[in-house]
């Protein structure tokens, strides 16, 4: 019988999985409608919605699959993938959209409070067995019935 996961670390999965889902809505999206990105959103252009989609997609499958098969380095994988998800997102606000919006502040700060959030659930004691042992091992025997 497998160990039920912390609620915080269930969170976290969570987070990613919506995360993943929005960058695949935004690669099939920038295909599906080609012609009208191009012609109301000319910059950057659909073709740079579909890769930074499909780059950040195929990131948050890989973080979910090694979680899922139990690698020792998804501990490391996941704050680095974070924290560059964090630092892409503010490039692609500050350098590549046209005009920065009145949220911004709040932006910032649900940023922050997000890698916050990460960096405590990835590295707080309690869910350190999720991170550090192969997946074989995170199962619990039962004892031999005679």
């Amino acid at each position: 019988m497998r160990r039920k996961l912390p609620f915080q670390l269930t969170l976290l999965l969570l987070l990613i999985l919506l995360g993943t889902a929005w960058q695949a809505v935004r690669f099939v999206t920038s295909i599906a409608w080609y012609d009208t990105l191009e012609l109301y959103a000319p910059n950057p252009g659909p073709i740079y919605i579909g890769a930074t989609g499909v780059v950040w997609m195929l990131a948050g499958l890989f973080l979910l699959w090694s979680f899922w098969i139990g690698a020792r380095w998804n501990r490391a994988a996941i704050l680095i993938a974070s924290g560059l998800y964090a630092a892409w997102a503010w490039a692609d606000r500050l350098f590549v959209q046209t005009r920065m919006r009145a949220n911004w502040p709040f932006d910032l700060a649900a940023t922050i409070i997000l890698l916050a959030y990460t960096a405590a659930v990835v590295l707080h004691p309690h869910n350190r067995i999720y991170f550090e042992r192969e997946a074989y091992e995170r199962e619990s025997k039962s004892p031999p019935s005679e």
